[in-house]
């Protein structure tokens, strides 16, 4: 038995996961003395699309982690929506 494909498989897969790096950018929340609870997730609801019960884990994460990732997306959506979140002045930055 040969075992000649498996590592065509490996190497495909790794090319999907770096073209996945590429075409995906993610959005760091991260916490801030300034901005209560409930601002941030409004802001989490209207600007990320998130459900209230998403919106509230996100921000308790970002509360008791420092930071969470609030965000994935292409790099012109994570612009777009890192520049709202700043209008709305929470601490954001995009990470690929």
């Amino acid at each position: 038995m040969s075992t000649i494909g498996k590592p065509d498989f490996i190497i495909e897969e790794l090319s999907e996961s770096r073209l996945e790096n590429i075409y995906f950018h993610k959005i760091i929340l991260f916490n801030d003395a300034i901005n209560e609870f409930s601002h941030v997730e409004d802001c989490l609801m209207k600007i990320c699309f998130k459900t209230k019960r998403e919106a509230k884990r996100i921000a308790i994460e970002a509360h008791n982690q420092g930071k969470a990732i609030c965000y994935i997306g292409s790099l012109e959506e994570c612009e777009s929506i890192a520049e709202k979140l700043s209008k709305e002045t929470l601490t954001v930055s995009i990470q690929a």
